[in-house]
């Protein structure tokens, strides 16, 4: 009876793996940021913030707590975790329009949630000798925080990189027609105001309108998200004003490769899919197996077949 259960148990893991697997690849497949320039952030994160209120009950039932903590943290420092955050949080986009010390907050929350639940789980399984285990809990709150914030910037980046091509061609035909550049962009941030792109380029109208150089302002963009083409526009734009070149042709040049280059990653990735699914078809053909042939099995394993019972 027990070599049954343990079968059982082994097709079951192996079919939950293989649905666990395969619901990794479809969501592989489809998922497929001076004084003045301080004032831009800080309006930019208040919008992020009206944005998270407007959509997310969690975040304003959450956002007090934050606020409270985010005090404490202020006075303790806690240096390298506001470091060690920084960077996927602005290639995130600023979500929630957290300040430093609220982001240090947030993963201090989280750090305090995984040392409870790691606590009560050696308690209950292990006993008291187990305590120690909840060590693990403050740098797995700060590695989950992180991690959720360089999945959302991955996710962000994804979404620039296929709109790219169409924001390109819109401005094209735009600059074709004797549109100015700045017109081609107000046109952009209008049609695309939810989008991350559209949010980048409308940080980067913002901060021209306060003084900053139209270079300088495109050059932080590429520097706050570090994308390889979106760098590339950057460069051609800013080329062309510093040495006079048709904008318009070279922004129709960069939407042809991006086009043709998101053309093969899609074949790419196409390609792929047969491989990522056969490992978990085979896990299911296994289990079916194993279920199917288990009485089998369990009277060999106990000599039935050998004696002819």
């Amino acid at each position: 009876m027990e070599t049954v259960q343990i079968l059982k148990m082994l097709a079951a893991l192996m079919f939950g793996t293989a649905v666990l697997m395969f619901g990794l690849v479809a969501y592989r497949l489809i998922a497929g940021g001076a004084t003045r320039t301080a004032g831009i952030m800080s309006l930019r994160r208040e919008d992020m913030r009206r944005r998270a209120l407007r959509r997310s009950p969690v975040f304003r039932m959450s956002l007090p707590l934050i606020t409270v903590m985010a005090g404490t943290v202020g006075r303790l420092g806690l240096d390298p975790i506001r470091n060690y955050l920084q960077e996927p949080y602005v290639r995130a986009g600023y979500p929630g329009g957290l300040d430093d010390d609220e982001l240090v907050a947030v993963a201090v929350l989280m750090a305090m949630l995984f040392t409870l639940i790691i606590l009560m789980i050696a308690l209950t399984l292990f006993g008291p000798g187990w305590v120690w285990l909840a060590l693990l809990g403050p740098p797995m709150g700060v590695v989950a925080v992180a991690s959720h914030l360089k999945s959302v910037a991955s996710e962000r980046e994804t979404a620039i990189l296929q709109s790219m091509p169409y924001v390109l061609d819109l401005m094209v035909l735009m600059l074709r027609s004797g549109t100015s550049l700045r017109i081609a962009l107000q046109r952009v941030v209008a049609d695309f105001d939810e989008h991350p792109l559209g949010v980048e380029l409308g940080q980067v109208l913002a901060e021209i309108d306060v003084g900053a150089s139209r270079a300088d302002s495109f050059r932080k963009m590429a520097e706050r998200l570090k994308i390889q083409d979106l760098t590339a526009l950057v460069d051609a734009i800013v080329q062309s004003e510093e040495l006079g070149w048709p904008l318009a042709e070279t922004l129709e040049r960069l939407a042809d490769r991006l086009s043709s280059e998101r053309q093969l990653r899609a074949q790419a990735a196409a390609g792929a899919a047969g491989v990522y699914v056969m490992l978990p078809s085979t896990l299911v053909l296994l289990s079916a197996v194993i279920l199917l042939f288990s009485p089998i099995i369990v009277r060999f394993m106990r000599g039935g077949l050998l004696d002819g019972q």
